[in-house]
């Protein structure tokens, strides 16, 4: 694995690649993040609606 990482690099280093390969990098991250935060936003939604029907069955109870 080492030494595939060293030739992708020094192929990068010889034909120019490494521009491309940072604008790679800097896209992966950036969908990550964005992953990260839809992720963390359903999360947010699905706990808001679980205590929502918490608090209505709750009431509903001490109605009767």
């Amino acid at each position: 694995m080492f030494v595939m990482g060293a030739l992708a690099l020094s192929a990068a280093d010889n034909g120019g690649m490494r521009p491309v390969l940072l604008v790679l990098l800097v896209i992966a991250v950036i969908l990550i993040l964005a992953g990260s935060t839809i992720a963390l936003l359903t999360l947010r939604s699905q706990r808001r609606e679980r205590f929502a029907r918490i608090a209505v069955g709750q009431s509903n109870i001490e109605k009767e």
